[in-house]
């Protein structure tokens, strides 16, 4: 409609906020923020987003591929920012392990990628909340691994372990980070361990 110079009904131009694409984003993205990683839910309605905005590929407005689900934060930070040679970060296409990096509850940019750098910088992933919220996180995982470090059965240890797998899998709040801190202290204790 758009190319043929008529207005897009307001009915359709906002489809992409329909119930049901909001639900299908909220369950693809295990109720987290595609960019932070926070539970949206437990303080927040979440947005749709479109990775690339409206403003600058409006062919891109109804096309699923080019929608996720945000938190408001890290929406209203991105707003309409996209630059084809600086891009942000995608949480579909893109494996954030290739441009950042856990450190503690901080993500930092690892210092080859222009798109870790942008995305930790235009969406300040590392806003105190976020820090906050990422060191409680840590302080359980931690307590956890204390008492695998000093299990004496197989068997605890066992399930010590299944529990850390559990509370690290990719649909929990702040996996990356947790994630990057479980691999680094399981060196410690067991050097075995890759």
């Amino acid at each position: 409609m758009v190319a043929m110079g008529q207005a897009i009904p307001d009915s359709l131009a906002t489809s992409y906020r329909d119930r049901d694409i909001k639900l299908l984003l909220q369950k693809e993205t295990a109720d987290k923020c595609a960019y932070c990683e926070s539970k949206i839910t437990h303080v927040d309605y979440g947005d749709v987003e479109h990775i690339i905005p409206k403003v600058k590929r409006p062919d891109l407005r109804f096309d699923y591929s080019n929608l996720t689900y945000a938190c408001s934060v890290c929406n209203t930070k991105k707003g309409d920012y996209h630059d084809d040679a600086a891009p942000l970060l995608n949480p579909y296409i893109d494996a954030p392990e290739e441009h950042l990096l856990a450190v503690g509850p901080m993500l930092m940019r690892l210092p080859t990628s222009d798109k870790g750098l942008v995305t930790q910088k235009r969406l300040d992933l590392n806003r105190a909340p976020l820090i906050e919220r990422r060191t409680e996180r840590l302080e359980s995982i931690g307590t956890l691994m204390d008492q695998v470090a000093r299990a004496n059965s197989t068997a605890v240890r066992q399930v010590l372990l299944d529990q850390i797998g559990q509370e690290s899998a990719d649909d929990k709040e702040y996996a990356f980070i947790v994630q990057g801190f479980v691999n680094c202290t399981l060196r410690f204790i067991d050097p075995n361990v890759n």
